[in-house]
């Protein structure tokens, strides 16, 4: 056995690579490995650094001027390579923060808050074609389903809470949520169209886009251009009529680097009948659906910290949604006059609103561009986006209307990099127009946000950011709000770290606008007229706790967090309960309405595991993720529902469609030319489906065929799990909530629709790689 002397001569040699995160070295620099010793070294011209140091534990970091550091910690103790992948400062994520791999093996970065990238990797291990289906992998992201749980129908997402207006969507940090309903569609987004997406939770020091989010943040990161030219397309065909043609190219020529995709996806749908509905009217269900979308991202160089880019991103889909707004009524009884309950004449009767056809339409536009300014560097961008959405037929739920949100973003940032600080200041102007075809005039408001930020190391082993962030809207006035965090490295192979933050949540356009009671739907059974506005509406606030420790063992990483958020002010509905309802001939003698107010707490708690290893053959890795989400309001009357659930509300009582508890396993497995993968999710009770606790399991397995070409057949929801064709109404499980008379509520099991997803289907998926 060698000595230690001997092992000290010959160990050891830590070697690598720094580039860019599109590809492009990086010269001039500065590595740093702190243990033992201090070593460092620069990169030469193709970004190449080597360092020659004893055995032992080091933190390691690459930085250079205009990207945001990286850092991490290992265990040296034979030669090492590391790669180092560095965000510029105008990176197109909502948090700056590079990667690192050791010996081809991703080693996760050290942050205040939670953040997990979804890579195109893991998607495409799996087959899957959409951004929701890996999205559902991720135990702190809840789903909406208003109208049904089909792959036609729209799927909106939160973080942690039960309100998907507070999350912020973006692309490429571009704010895409819609102010309809403040959250965003995104069952047909494509995974062609991304190379990542890039999952923060909480409320963080180094957020991008001000504090109008308390949950989270999800960003799709487009395709980027790469240093050497790559091509890719791919065709498949599965089951339900599911065709899907993609391709991607990116490279560099000379100074200019492009990423370019496509995507055109067609689905004949699960749902294709002929019904009676409401037991008289012959009506055709579908579930159709034709997509489509294109990127074009490009940057020209100008030197290693000077550049401009620009990007457009358009994604298009006509369904049929009359498959998923339409259902059963699965209710024996109803309730009749003075509150009796009675037997439903239409009970297991097709009911519903009828034909529907649903178009989205979303263009976004970005220009961007960094040059140095002084002593540090400067970044600017202009952003433009279009969502629109066109109804035809009947609606089901708020998300059923036409109209069109364009927002315009202008900003502009400094940063400056130290040895061990950085500090950065800047803001951003918004305009934003919501215009709703016939029902009320274009709605707007404009917004002005301020930020300092700094981040400062006073030793190896700590590391704190802060930051301010002034907010003023010409709705409601101004909001300020700030956000500190710190990770502390106990050990090379352990990191502790804490946050705590403020932040907001706006109210929409449309929550503010003041309808003409003509304008209003007619009069429920009692005498309400639902979804008028209140101009005195004011944002939601909330103030978040978070503490986290991440572990490395020596074949596995262990991570956990606990999260606290304190909701002030909550925007719930108001409903004027204890009116009097219509007299004996069903006339109202007087009307009242519903409208938003601020009203009450909601506190949202829980706890995040995340745990990989790396099993016995170094090609099998395991990822497992466990969610514990606990929401629920306080201080709340009996006449208060929320907007997003639809579920009256009981005070300390879990809000509907959030399950306290999900959970994901995850297997991965590659080597010479096959690769497999399989994923099973779990959701707990009350779970957005009304359904009882279940599980979906996702499968795929693929071979490498040539150097180039690999054929995949990838299998969802394999074992047939809440499989089903129509919603059922009232038919889902029951929901604690306020019931009883309109004059004596009381806390009772109220009913549920049950909804359904689509069975086990499989594609098979041809893909070429140059």
């Amino acid at each position: 056995m060698p000595s230690p002397s001997l092992l000290l001569a010959v160990c050891c040699l830590v070697s690598g690579y720094v580039h860019a995160a599109a590809g492009a070295p990086l010269a001039q620099a500065q590595v740093v490995l702190a243990g033992l010793s201090r070593t460092e070294a620069t990169s030469d011209s193709r970004g190449s650094f080597s360092v020659t140091v004893p055995p032992g534990r080091y933190v390691g970091q690459a930085s250079v001027r205009g990207y945001a550091p990286v850092r991490l910690v290992l265990d040296v103790d034979r030669d090492t390579i590391l790669d180092f992948a560095l965000q510029p400062l105008d990176a197109p994520t909502l948090r700056t923060i590079g990667t690192v791999s050791i010996n081809g093996r991703l080693a996760p970065s050290s942050g205040t808050i939670p953040s997990i990238d979804v890579s195109r990797a893991d998607f495409d291990r799996l087959g899957l074609d959409r951004v929701v289906d890996g999205l559902k992998l991720l135990p702190s992201v809840t789903f909406t389903r208003p109208d049904g749980g089909a792959s036609s129908a729209i799927a909106v997402t939160s973080l942690r809470g039960p309100d998907p207006s507070e999350t912020l969507i973006a692309l490429d940090g571009q704010l895409l949520n819609d102010a309809n309903t403040g959250d965003i569609d995104l069952s047909r987004f494509p995974v062609a169209a991304f190379s990542s997406v890039d999952v923060s939770e909480g409320l963080g020091p180094r957020d991008r886009e001000g504090s109008n989010t308390i949950g989270g943040a999800i960003d799709l990161v487009s395709l980027q251009p790469t240093r050497d030219s790559h091509v890719a397309y791919s065709l498949s065909t599965g089951s339900f009529g599911a065709n899907e043609a993609w391709l991607n190219a990116s490279g560099t020529r000379g100074r200019l680097g492009y990423a370019l995709g496509a995507d055109d996806q067609h689905e004949a749908g699960y749902v294709n009948q002929n019904v009676l509905l409401l037991g008289a009217t012959p009506t055709h269900l579908g579930s159709t659906v034709e997509s489509n979308s294109a990127l074009v991202n490009l940057a020209w160089t100008f030197s290693q910290n000077a550049d401009v880019g620009a990007r457009v991103f358009s994604l298009g889909n006509v369904r049929d949604q009359s498959g998923a707004i339409n259902g059963i009524d699965g209710h024996p009884t109803i309730t009749g006059a003075n509150g009796s309950v009675v037997a439903n004449p239409n009970f297991g009767q097709f009911i519903g609103p009828g034909d529907q056809t649903f178009a989205q339409d979303v263009r976004a536009y970005l220009i961007h561009a960094r040059m140095p300014f002084g002593a540090g560097e400067l970044t600017a961008q202009l952003a433009n986006s279009d969502n629109a959405v066109t109804l035809t037929g009947g609606a089901a739920s708020p998300y059923d209307l036409t109209h069109q949100d364009r927002r315009t973003t202008g900003g502009l940032t400094w940063e400056r990099t130290f040895e061990r600080a950085t500090i950065a200041f800047g803001g951003y102007t918004q305009n934003e127009s919501f215009n709703a075809a016939g029902t009320f005039p274009t709605l707007g408001q404009s917004i002005d946000s301020a930020f300092v930020r700094a981040g400062v190391q006073p030793s190896t082993k700590l590391h704190l950011d802060g930051d301010l962030v002034e907010s003023h809207y010409t709705t409601f006035g101004s909001n300020l709000d700030g956000r500190f965090g710190g990770v502390y490295d106990a050990d090379p192979k352990t990191a502790l770290r804490f946050s705590i933050g403020t932040g907001f949540r706006a109210p929409l356009l449309v929550e503010r606008y003041v309808f003409p009671l003509d304008q209003l739907p007619p009069p429920d059974a009692n005498c309400v007229q639902v979804g008028q506005g209140n101009p005195n509406e004011a944002p939601e606030r909330a103030t978040e706790y978070e503490l986290g420790a991440s572990h490395q063992f020596a074949n596995a990483t262990l991570d956990a967090s606990l999260y606290w958020t304190n909701l002030r002010n909550p925007i719930e509905t108001f409903y004027p309960l204890g009116t009097q309802g219509p007299d004996a001939n069903g006339t109202c003698a007087q009307t009242f309405t519903s409208f938003p107010v601020n009203v009450g707490n909601v506190v949202y708690k829980g706890a995040e595991v995340r745990y990989v290893q790396r099993l016995v053959s170094t090609h099998l890795f395991l990822t497992a993720l466990y969610g514990l989400n606990v929401a629920y309001p306080s201080n709340l009357g009996a006449n208060v529902s929320n907007p997003t659930s639809g579920g009256n509300l009981v005070n300390g009582e879990q809000f509907l469609g959030i399950p306290q508890q999900q959970g994901s396993l995850a297997l991965d497995y590659a080597v010479a030319s096959w690769h497999a993968a399989v994923a099973a999710t779990f959701r707990g009770h009350n779970n957005e489906l009304n359904q009882p606790p279940f599980s979906l399991l996702d499968a795929a397995v693929g071979r490498q065929l040539t150097p180039v070409l690999d054929l995949t057949l990838a299998g969802t929801n394999l074992f047939n799990s809440v499989a089903g064709r129509y919603t059922i109404f009232g038919g889902g499980v029951p929901y604690r909530g306020v019931g009883g008379s309109n004059i004596a509520p009381t806390i009772t099991d109220l009913a549920t629709d049950a909804r359904f997803i689509d069975p086990a289907s499989v594609r098979v998926i041809l893909t070429v790689r140059r």
